[in-house]
């Protein structure tokens, strides 16, 4: 089976986090570079919107959640490009993905708040990403996700490669030691064609279990 690459133009995410002491109630970050790819097919001027195609239903038992994706993008395993939980790449054009969408889980050895958990994933956004802090507070919020609170941004990466926008958001778990991050993330030229379909997955998000 062909290997599409998932290029290392664009890296997205999401900071792992555990406690640097045993009497320490405060998650210490400890970054991990998740890939996402984005980069433009040689020999053409851009990607074009992924055709629609109906959702499917992913369900991980072991991590806690579902969430829905469009059935024609291809489930990537933890390893090699992918460094998520889970990742799903639309068809690939010219070896290349245009867009992604990702779970990941950071863990807590000792229970956090929503707030906590954002604030270290807002700080990984602007050191280890290059994200303009400004663009990361001018777009994030409350939100829900799965019917529970949620936090949420909406951010442009741009470090010398095609422009790439993303959109994270974060629900905790009922035991504060586990943040769920969904992020989709598209080359930004399709942003808009691929928003309704990104929508969707948010919406079918759920934690289960």
């Amino acid at each position: 089976m062909k290997r599409y690459r998932l290029a290392v133009a664009v890296s997205l995410l999401l900071a792992a986090c555990s406690s640097s002491s045993t009497t320490s109630t405060s998650p210490s970050p400890v970054p991990v570079e998740t890939s996402a790819s984005l980069a433009p097919p040689p020999g053409t001027t851009g990607f074009t919107p992924p055709p629609m195609s109906p959702m499917k239903t992913y369900t991980s038992n072991t991590k806690g959640f579902q969430v829905d994706h469009p059935a024609e993008w291809t489930k990537q395993n933890k390893g090699g490009d992918c460094k998520a939980t889970v990742c799903f790449a639309a068809p690939a054009q010219q070896d290349q993905v245009p867009a992604a969408i990702m779970v990941n889980q950071i863990t807590w050895s000792t229970p956090t708040n929503l707030q906590t958990a954002w604030n270290t994933q807002r700080q990984y956004a602007i050191n280890s990403l290059g994200v303009n802090p400004k663009t990361v507070d001018g777009t994030q919020g409350d939100t829900t996700l799965g019917g529970q609170q949620a936090k949420t941004a909406t951010y442009t990466l741009n470090r010398g490669f095609i422009p790439a926008t993303a959109r994270q958001t974060m629900v905790l778990s009922a035991d504060g030691t586990t943040a769920t991050v969904l992020s989709v993330i598209s080359a930004t030229e399709i942003w808009k064609d691929l928003d309704p379909t990104f929508t969707q997955v948010e919406s079918s998000f759920s934690l289960i279990g």
